[in-house]
């Protein structure tokens, strides 16, 4: 801690005050670090991480229009789906009205039959 405190500042930097030492390296070596939000020292983040940040953004928005584009894949999939089983829904429909058409034909035929066989 002191060596950081003593190393040499370039130019148009502020020195390195204990208080930013002190919280860089408890910054550095806890996890959790509630001591230095009790005390109101701010945490010091380094200049990585807001690169590692704006990394974890734009890894974010590739992976955001990948799912956009999946989930339009899947629209346009379950258009077709229910495309299809409309048609289909339609087809047994009319399967459905041709049998009951069949049976009263049938009914008509097997009338007419047995009124022939009975004169």
């Amino acid at each position: 801690m002191e060596n950081k405190i003593s190393q040499p500042v370039e130019d148009g930097e502020e020195p390195n005050s204990v208080t930013k030492v002190v919280a860089n390296l408890m910054d550095e070596n806890t996890k959790n670090n509630k001591f230095l939000q009790n005390v109101g020292v701010q945490k010091v983040h380094p200049r990585s991480n807001s690169h590692n940040l704006e990394a974890e953004l734009a890894a974010e928005k590739r992976a955001n229009a990948e799912l956009r584009v999946i989930v339009g894949t899947q629209h346009e999939q379950l258009a077709v789906l229910s495309n299809k089983m409309q048609g289909e829904q339609a087809r047994i429909r009319d399967q459905e009205e041709m049998k009951k058409k069949q049976a009263e034909t049938n009914a008509k035929l097997d009338l007419v039959l047995s009124q022939m066989r009975g004169s």
